[in-house]
């Protein structure tokens, strides 16, 4: 194998595919063939502002590892069928949007075999960033499910989950009531055959009020849609009288959700530091220690079957997200990246099956 298609950055909003050189297996490393990739709203915002030109575009993919170094570990073999995501238009060489993909066992989780290739190509991102946002002490900090059975709902653990319908959302809910969470805060109905207890209108001005009125002990709080003051509404819906946690997934302004609740917390991530590397995006600036914490993090989360992302899936706690399967293969993706530029997805993956 010498050459591979892959999905190129020609440029600011401009992509195109191409043949290009095939990733080579690195030390500690798997080579996967890609079978099914899953598009995300940061595929389309790296190529439209972020996106280095000659860098592979994508994150997220599902395929069957064909290679393994020697010393890459047990918790992945070769014949595997495994999910994972990278950080797609950063990096020459390194992208998702490609017929082969090269990592380390530790950014993938072993898919179930209940679990389709489409369904399976779309755990990467929005998964992984609901582990984390939810379970990493500098994040959230709640505890990790450890049973694999549902738990009773405990009324005193509360997580309000801002835009429950988003891809983050939907695992957001699951896991959250894996540890008997009582979840708040989502905007449709079929949400609550993943676990939502109740539901709020989120673009109702009089919902953060309402909230805080019902729950007025209300300390966590995860923000998947981090967007026009959300970050702010989250923080009105919280309890005034003791300290709450609120992670975005977008810088916010501390000042204003300072002013809706003093006793609010809000902290900003971005997956992308589990390389372990220093980490510059959305002007922020993650330094090597942070990075190196969440990338030891990520190998409690990944390894294949090894981690607490498997466990969840194979025991059926926490199911994929909804896939729209559509065609055209790495050609069809710009289309794809299209409708989600213009706001045209919503509650369901658009995936594509790679040749």
């Amino acid at each position: 194998m010498t050459g591979m298609e892959a999905v190129i950055v020609d440029g600011k909003s401009a992509a195109s595919v191409k043949h290009v050189e095939a990733p080579k297996l690195q030390p500690r490393s798997i080579l996967v063939r890609v079978q099914c990739i899953a598009l995300n709203p940061t595929d389309w915002k790296h190529l439209d502002f972020y996106g280095k030109e000659g860098t592979t575009l994508g994150c997220d993919f599902m395929g069957t590892v064909i290679e393994k170094a020697p010393d890459a570990g047990s918790s992945v073999k070769v014949g595997d069928r495994v999910a994972g995501t990278v950080h797609g238009g950063w990096e020459v060489g390194v992208g998702g949007f490609a017929q082969y993909v090269v990592t380390t066992p530790e950014y993938v989780v072993a898919v179930p075999d209940s679990m389709s290739d489409e369904e399976a190509s779309g755990l990467g991102v929005a998964g992984i960033t609901a582990l984390f946002g939810l379970f990493q002490n500098k994040q959230l900090g709640l505890p990790e499910p450890s049973g694999t059975e549902l738990p009773p709902v405990d009324p005193k653990l509360k997580v309000l989950v801002w835009s429950g319908a988003s891809s983050v959302g939907q695992f957001v809910i699951q896991m959250a009531r894996a540890i008997g969470a009582y979840r708040r805060r989502s905007i449709l109905d079929w949400l609550k055959s993943l676990g939502a207890s109740e539901l709020y209108e989120y673009s109702n001005s009089e919902t953060p009020k309402r909230i805080a009125e019902a729950h007025p002990d209300l300390k966590y709080a995860f923000d998947t849609y981090s967007m026009n003051g959300s970050q702010a509404a989250c923080a009105a819906s919280m309890s005034k009288t003791e300290a709450g946690k609120i992670v975005s997934l977008l810088p916010f302004d501390h000042g204003t959700v300072t002013e809706a609740n003093p006793m609010a917390k809000c902290t900003f991530f971005v997956l992308y530091t589990i390389s372990g590397q220093r980490t510059q995006i959305f002007s922020a600036d993650f330094d090597e220690e942070y990075c190196k914490e969440d990338a030891k993090y990520m190998a409690g989360v990944g390894n294949g079957k090894d981690g607490l992302f498997y466990r969840l899936l194979s025991s059926g706690l926490v199911k994929p997200n909804r896939t729209s399967p559509q065609t055209g293969g790495l050609s069809g993706i710009l289309s794809g990246l299209d409708l989600m530029r213009h706001n045209k997805v919503s509650g369901e993956k658009l995936v594509y099956k790679i040749e």
